[in-house]
């Protein structure tokens, strides 16, 4: 069981997880639009590659400033 993938989709709860941030700040980065993000019925979805890509632009954002 270690050695399945991990899944690409996600929900909010593993999100928070994944950012080690908490549900507040999740979602105030969806509702100033700053996370990549979809709804599938009444519920976040995010996909892991998308917001491996959103940090890395953050990052390099950070380090141009």
């Amino acid at each position: 069981m270690a050695n399945e993938p991990k899944s690409e989709l996600m929900t909010a709860e593993e999100t928070c997880r994944y950012l080690k941030i908490t549900h507040r700040t999740l979602y105030r980065y969806l509702q100033s639009r700053q996370i990549p993000a979809f709804k599938l019925g009444k519920e976040w979805r995010f996909v892991r590659s998308d917001l491996e890509q959103w940090i890395r632009n953050r990052t390099r954002a950070t380090l141009a400033s």
